[in-house]
């Protein structure tokens, strides 16, 4: 199974989408941000989950609108979070915020968020709408829990972890397999405990929990059918 070149066709179809809107300037924001783009480690997650089910599910339509859709999802956020956090660098490139201004970084990101509904009603799929929905819903939840002016405890500090991140980790991995959810989530959960800990925003809790992630990890792999 070419799990690269289903990535690559993840990407094509995520370009397309973002590149068929009218307007000069979402064009130039759009291959702004491609040309700066991460390693879509989420949809990627999308179709090692759907591989473990066969080929057929990881060259279905489904599965590439699906694993386009946490792409979407997961940039959106970015572009977001820039503005709230007031961003100027990302990945050692200016922010789209800071390129342009927040607005246009807003809007674009609302424009992602529009093609996730448009793929959604695509797959036709209740249930990966539902999880999309709560996954979103999530991840504001846990944005604005994270302004609040309440004190710090290892129980709220994984909850907002969870919920900007990891919760999108567990979707992109039940997306293509539900059996892999759980794995995500946890998996998710400690790539942000990490990416805390690289951005001198670790707790008091940080080291622990990540040690638990792993035993947490490694035992969810021995149930699994498959490794991913």
């Amino acid at each position: 199974m070419n799990l690269t070149a289903s990535l690559e066709a993840v990407h094509r179809e995520y370009l397309r989408r973002m590149t068929e809107g009218s307007g000069a300037l979402l064009g130039q924001v759009e291959a702004y941000t491609v040309t700066h783009s991460g390693k879509m480690l989420r949809p990627r997650l999308t179709l090692m989950a759907a591989a473990t089910l066969g080929e057929a599910t990881l060259n279905s339509r489904r599965t590439l609108l699906a694993a386009t859709c946490v792409e979407m999802i997961h940039n959106a956020s970015l572009l977001h979070d820039d503005v709230i956090d007031n961003g100027s660098e990302r990945r050692g490139q200016p922010t789209v915020n800071a390129r342009w201004n927040n607005q246009v970084a807003v809007l674009v990101g609302d424009y992602h968020l529009a093609q996730v509904m448009r793929l959604l009603d695509e797959m036709n799929d209740t249930e990966a709408a539902r999880m999309v929905n709560q996954t979103v819903t999530t991840m504001v939840e846990a944005e604005l829990m994270a302004l609040e002016d309440t004190a710090m405890s290892c129980e709220r500090y994984v909850k907002i972890i969870d919920g900007k991140t990891a919760h999108l980790f567990s979707t992109a991995c039940a997306l293509g397999n539900p059996e892999y959810g759980e794995f995500g989530l946890h998996y998710g959960r400690l790539f942000q405990l990490h990416d805390d800990m690289a951005d001198g925003e670790s707790t008091i809790w940080t080291s622990d929990l990540i040690a638990e992630e792993k035993n947490t990890i490694d035992t969810i792999k021995h149930k699994l059918p498959i490794q991913i």
